[in-house]
């Protein structure tokens, strides 16, 4: 080996690595992470959080580091970059930590962490990002004299200073712009798509729930006007987008929760994919996408609805959920919820009928997915669900309630058969029983699934997946039509 080549790994294994903290080494931003946590368990705080911005971003990180600081366990790494930092430290490099992250947001990630020599961050006072840290790091380690990892434009001066760009995730113009300011620049991770993300977040999947608003134009028999079909449809997508709003909202309170629950840990949020900053925007754009649509399109009482819905589910993401079987009347109502919307929609009169079945049939199925996220956790007796007041103990309890309210319902539908009203549109009502077997099968079904942990948290998505549940909804079809 030449001179030359000795000096040169020579000053590779001595130059330290320098790796930043938000949206580098996390995929996800501290700040949005600590702002979110303080909005969930301190709101009350808010107005200091805003008083400390005015005096500077560093004061607001200290002042969130403080009163609402970040678990460093639930957070979600980078895993090439984990890879990177023990390749240094094989190779006997030194790893630092250098993050505009407050100085003890960046102690809590690094003690978690272990891997590195030292941890620094913004003292309060000042915010060590951009030329700020590029000045730091050339003052310490000389031009050339260190290698950093970093994501954003504002690292731009530190990569001048280094000499060389090692990018994590950048955005177009930022890897434009390094590959011009410095003669190497790599990337160490790509930018995933920000539009298949935002596509993912919004669940158009789940939009399925929403037909339920079509079930009172069915049952009013008045189908055969294209004018409230329109509106129904309509109706429809209005409430899918504004479901798809409360979605984001629902995980960005979610997020610790999410990011250790087995499968809600690869959605675009939990996952950092999709940015804190990113899934407000979306959830805002998301939310005027439906008011939009009812005003235009729909009734102007549908808005009010509309509101209403965002009023139950926001009460719910941030206080119902949290008690027990509270939780689980809500969900149910959601999904009634739905029913009554679209009655609003299509301005029909719901009967009692369909409003008591609704009830007990989507209490039984909340139980369901109460009882499939209690499964996970039954190995531990004294583990509760993360953000929910369930333990595993209470599964006996669940599977009394919740299959019996599931029975309840068939029974609410034995008796609508035995109604007056059924005379009025049916020419074979006795068609109609046939559907009570069917519910009946399906509903018991489901519970066997879920107590054999075979079935997805959500059974209404699952329902929508399943072979057997498709066939159960055609065979409720044909004894409609039968009946008619």
């Amino acid at each position: 080996m030449s001179n030359a080549a000795i000096d040169s790994t020579q000053a590779d294994t001595e130059r330290p690595l320098c790796v930043d903290l938000d949206g580098t080494l996390l995929a996800t931003d501290t700040m949005a992470e600590g702002f979110m946590g303080l909005l969930k368990s301190a709101p009350w705080k808010l107005p200091a959080a805003l008083a400390a911005l005015r005096s500077g971003r560093p004061k607001l990180k200290r002042y969130l580091a403080e009163n609402a600081p970040v678990d460093p366990a639930t957070l979600p790494y980078r895993p090439e970059v984990l890879d990177a930092i023990s390749e240094a430290r094989a190779a006997g490099r030194r790893v630092l930590l250098v993050t505009a992250s407050d100085q003890g947001t960046a102690d809590r990630v690094a003690e978690h962490l272990g891997l590195f020599d030292e941890a620094i961050g913004s003292d309060g006072q000042n915010n060590l990002k951009a030329h700020r840290k590029a000045d730091y790091l050339g003052g310490r380690f000389g031009a050339g004299g260190f290698q950093y990892l970093g994501d954003s434009s504002a690292d731009l001066p530190v990569w001048k200073a280094a000499g060389e760009a090692s990018m994590v995730c950048p955005s177009p113009a930022t890897q434009r712009a390094a590959e011009q300011l410095v003669s190497s620049a790599t990337v160490l991770v790509p930018r995933p798509p920000k539009l298949e993300a935002a596509v993912r977040e919004l669940r158009p999947h789940q939009w399925a729930k929403n037909i339920l608003l079509f079930v009172p134009l069915y049952f009013s028999h008045q189908y055969n006007d294209m004018g409230l079909v329109f509106a129904a449809v309509m109706a429809f997508l209005s409430f899918s987008f504004c479901a798809s709003s409360i979605y984001v909202l629902n995980d960005l309170v979610d997020l610790p929760a999410d990011r250790q629950h087995r499968s809600k840990r690869n959605r675009p949020l939990a996952a950092g994919t999709l940015s804190i900053p990113e899934a407000v925007a979306l959830a805002l754009a998301s939310l005027g996408v439906a008011v939009a649509l009812a005003a235009i399109f729909v009734r102007p009482e549908f808005v009010l609805v509309l509101l209403g819905y965002v009023a139950l589910t926001t009460a719910y993401s941030f206080v119902l959920k949290q008690h027990m079987i509270v939780d689980v009347l809500t969900l149910a109502s959601l999904f009634t919820y739905r029913v009554v919307a679209g009655g609003v929609a299509v301005d029909v009169k719901l009967s009692p009928w369909l409003l008591a079945f609704s009830i007990f049939f989507f209490t039984s199925l909340a139980f369901v997915k109460r009882y499939s996220e209690l499964i996970q956790v039954k190995g531990d007796g004294g583990q509760s669900l993360k953000g929910r007041n369930y333990v595993p103990a209470d599964i006996p309890i669940i599977t009394s309630a919740g299959p019996a309210a599931g029975l309840l319902a068939v029974l609410v539908f034995a008796l609508y058969i035995n109604s007056p009203v059924v005379m009025r549109y049916y020419s074979a009502p006795e068609a109609l029983w046939g559907i009570c077997l069917i519910l009946v099968y399906w509903i018991i079904r489901i519970w066997f699934l879920a107590a054999r942990d075979q079935m997805h948290d959500d059974p209404v998505l699952f329902a929508v997946k399943d072979k057997m549940s498709l066939l159960a909804g055609v065979l409720v079809i044909v004894c409609l039509l039968a009946a008619r």
